[in-house]
């Protein structure tokens, strides 16, 4: 009995070296610090976005959002030229206030330069992301502004003429519902 026990761990073990079958991973093993998709130089796109910004800008992210997040950056094809942009939304510590922004960021000659921006309101970031509302091929810009109590403001960009033009400024309560917001247009 002993020995039939002795045979079968044998066979299992020369079985699983046989296959190559190792100790998975633990998840420390498998996490990676991440790295930006527009960093083709290898240089640090948070630094080169802190040197952009005004000093004490704190990036926010939100938990809701449509487009391809990197840390609170949200990378998309806005004007149509076949590279992304990218757009970010930042409180800005004035002295006494915090002022809510969202910019968008264009690299020009390997150079990232901020080729608009336009202050948020409210206290916080309910929702921002890149999608096309306006049906139009492109991504449009939409920021989600909380304002307490469950109110919130919704601003659309879309890019026009070579700019970003307000479309639709809305008010939503809670969850937004862009479907509902693009079929009331």
């Amino acid at each position: 009995m002993f020995s039939k026990w002795i045979c079968t761990g044998l066979i299992v073990t020369s079985f699983g070296w046989i296959s190559g079958c190792e100790m998975p991973s633990t998840p420390m093993d498998l996490i990676k610090s991440p790295s930006s998709e527009m960093n083709a130089q290898g240089e640090d796109f948070n630094s080169i976005l802190r040197n952009l910004l005004p000093d004490g800008a704190r990036l926010l992210a939100s938990d809701h959002g449509q487009g391809k997040k990197e840390n609170g950056i949200t990378f998309g094809d806005v004007d149509g030229d076949g590279v992304d942009e990218a757009m970010v939304v930042y409180e800005e510590n004035a002295a006494t206030d915090k002022i809510l922004k969202a910019a968008l960021l264009k690299q020009h000659n390997e150079e990232w330069q901020v080729i608009w921006d336009t202050k948020g309101f409210g206290k916080g970031l309910d929702f921002a992301g890149l999608t096309d509302v306006t049906k139009d091929g492109h991504p449009d810009i939409i920021l989600g502004w909380s304002l307490g109590a469950g109110e919130n403001g919704l601003d659309i960009y879309e890019w026009r003429n070579n700019s970003l033009k307000l479309w639709t400024k809305e008010w939503y309560q809670g969850h937004l519902d862009l479907d509902k917001i693009i079929h009331n247009k």
